[in-house]
């Protein structure tokens, strides 16, 4: 009678392994360790893919390796996508509750995310979304407190009562500044013209992102750029080699193709 036949052990982690497991995470977003590969590894070449695959820029949990937490979730609001707060942890794979709440406070905090009210429901958006900051927030709380009392003495009981229409307009200037705010994209095309290289008409965009600083954030620089360059209102240039960026302005400028980030820009004659 013939014995079982031996199952033969990888012991080499080949690169091609490596991208193949990679891929399959970032797709599933969490796969559990043991199938991480269908190549039966030896223990060393587990903790050795495992070790690969963490330098790539996922994480190692206690029986997963998923794209980090962080990153699923900003996900989930690229390009103006808007999710219901209480769906996020539904679509966020390989992490529980408590980790996915927190995740979304750095997000919130560091201003890459934003959670709006619609209507009755929660919903969060990418940072870069035209939402009103706190200042704006609280003078409508003073509006809004305003006209309820407003209309309950005219609804109060007797004769018919009404309003002049310039005190309900005076009421409602209090947020007219919300109303006329100024456009991210023409804030960001001035400053543009105020940096621009005389001959070169050239701006670095980390010296644009640094003169804008408290007015807008980084993120809705990022998706203003390049969505007026999807417009053809403006030209943005990768840097010519990444030795030449030092890293600080390199997370300052939105990512180009391949792997590159832009690092200039030029207003388009009209």
């Amino acid at each position: 009678m013939t014995g079982a036949r031996k199952t033969t052990l990888e012991s080499r982690v080949e690169p091609a392994l490596v991208a193949a497991a990679e891929q399959a995470i970032r797709e599933a977003l969490a796969l559990p360790l043991g199938k991480l590969t269908r190549v039966k590894l030896t223990a060393e070449a587990k903790l050795e893919l495992e070790r690969q695959l963490v330098a790539r820029g996922l994480e190692r949990t206690a029986k997963a390796i998923r794209v980090p937490v962080d990153a699923q979730i900003a996900a989930l609001v690229e390009d103006g996508r808007r999710v219901p707060l209480k769906d996020v942890p539904k679509r966020i794979k390989g992490a529980p509750r408590t980790e996915i709440t927190a995740a979304i406070t750095r997000l919130l905090r560091a201003g890459r995310a934003r959670v709006v009210v619609r209507t009755a429901a929660e919903v969060l958006v990418g940072g870069a979304e035209a939402a009103l900051d706190p200042a704006e927030i609280a003078a409508l709380k003073k509006l809004s407190a305003d006209l309820v009392k407003t209309v309950k003495k005219v609804s109060a009981r007797g004769h018919p009562r009404s309003l002049l229409r310039e005190d309900l307009a005076a009421l409602l200037a209090a947020i007219t500044p919300i109303e006329h705010a100024v456009p991210s994209r023409t804030r960001i095309t001035e400053a543009i013209r105020r940096l621009e290289d005389p001959a070169l008409k050239l701006v670095r965009v980390p010296d644009l992102v640094r003169a804008l600083d408290g007015q807008l954030a980084l993120a809705e620089v990022h998706r203003a750029l390049l969505e007026e360059a999807e417009r053809g209102t403006i030209e943005l240039r990768p840097e010519a080699g990444a030795e030449f960026l030092a890293d600080a302005d390199a997370r300052l400028c939105p990512p180009g193709p391949r792997g590159t980030v832009f690092s200039y820009v030029r207003l388009r004659s009209p």
